[in-house]
């Protein structure tokens, strides 16, 4: 690895000013969360999601009336039980995704034919490893996988507390009380800043600015507390690998752990704490960025590779795909407990077992084709 003091010098002063126009084009929002308030009953809930999708239509409006563009608008719920759960199905739709939350009534069959139907399931894991619980993991993401892959793509486990809240799905749940999260995409912005000349930490600052602008913009229109989950996530040719290259890091070398540490530092000094939930972490999700898909398409790269990478970053076991095998995929998932359980910051996984061998091609729809790796 290259050192590249003018990328990687750690300068994050808070007193740097900025004069910041609109970066609409620079920045994307990933994704616009509507955290509903307690539902107890059926009415509670058509009451929370039509508050919901008229809060999330107002402030998709004014925010693209400033540039910016809105990749999904999502309704996050806390939970409930196992019928509030299935009664959520019919209002599953293309416009807006929905998470159920985390909810300890529901059996593996309920969370397979939930996903099944369009719904996001969050799994939460609170404790310390236990193989009998992978194992019953394995079971839930090889059942949904077998009837879609895709289904798989909707259901996560968590590795922390039930209280964790993100508007990243699937791991998403709401505490009770009615709020907006942020998730912003900004890989390209952050290269752009870079090949400029600014170092990595000022491109860090110049971002963030733009994130807070847009959550006074999302506040004033929403009348509600606004969250930003601020981890630098990719989709596709907005990359994240990418950005590892241009910081003359390759994410394949050794050094890619440490220039991980470093992103999440930066992130964690030059974000506003008062605004941050969720992750706040570089996040590398395999089938979502396009880097790292080349990556698996040229054998470069591997399950336990991923899992080496989240020890440094929070989504370093995601959107991987892999070939069903319930006893290996019993141990990725074990051994992901044990990472987060050492790691002790909040951890998700989100793999896809399919029928095939490593270098085969999956059809995941949105996602694209996407090779199947080895663990």
């Amino acid at each position: 690895m290259k050192s590249s003091r003018r990328t990687l010098a750690y300068n994050c002063d808070p007193s740097y000013e900025l004069v910041v126009t609109s970066l609409g084009a620079d920045i994307m929002i990933r994704a616009i969360t509507f955290f509903t308030g307690r539902i107890e009953t059926l009415q509670d809930a058509e009451n929370e999601l039509k508050i919901a999708e008229d809060v999330l239509t107002r402030v998709e409006k004014a925010l693209k009336e400033y540039g910016y563009g809105v990749f999904t608008k999502r309704i996050s719920l806390p939970g409930g039980s196992r019928e509030l759960a299935y009664r959520l199905v019919d209002r599953v739709s293309k416009d807006v995704l929905v998470s159920i939350g985390y909810s300890k009534a529901l059996k593996p069959t309920d969370v397979v034919n939930l996903a099944t139907s369009g719904l996001y399931v969050p799994l939460l894991h609170a404790k310390e490893p236990n193989v009998d619980d992978a194992k019953t993991y394995s079971q839930i993401f090889h059942d949904a996988s077998l009837k879609d892959p895709v289904f798989a793509t909707r259901i996560a486990i968590g590795f922390h507390d039930e209280d964790f809240q993100t508007p990243y799905f699937p791991d998403s749940s709401s505490k009770g009380l009615r709020a907006i999260g942020l998730a912003l995409l900004y890989p390209r912005y952050l290269v752009k800043l870079v090949r400029s000349g600014l170092s990595l930490g000022k491109s860090f600052e110049r971002v963030f600015s733009e994130v807070e602008k847009v959550a006074s913009i999302v506040k004033s229109i929403s009348q509600l507390p606004v969250v930003v989950d601020y981890s630098l996530s990719p989709w596709m040719d907005n990359s994240v690998a990418e950005l590892y290259s241009v910081i003359e890091c390759p994410l394949l070398e050794p050094g890619a752990q440490y220039c991980t540490w470093l992103m999440n530092r930066y992130i964690q000094k030059c974000s506003d704490q008062r605004l941050r939930t969720g992750f706040n972490e570089v996040m590398l999700p395999y089938a979502e960025d396009l880097t790292l898909v080349e990556y698996g398409a040229s054998g470069l790269i591997r399950a336990r590779d991923f899992l080496a990478y989240a020890a440094t970053c929070v989504a370093g076991l995601d959107m991987v795909v892999v070939p069903e095998n319930r006893e290996m995929f019993t141990q990725l998932v074990a051994s992901t407990m044990a990472v987060a359980y050492v790691k002790s910051r909040p951890l998700a996984l989100r793999a896809i077992p399919v029928t095939g061998n490593p270098g085969d091609i999956v059809d995941l729809k949105r996602f694209g084709k996407v090779p199947v790796i080895p663990y």
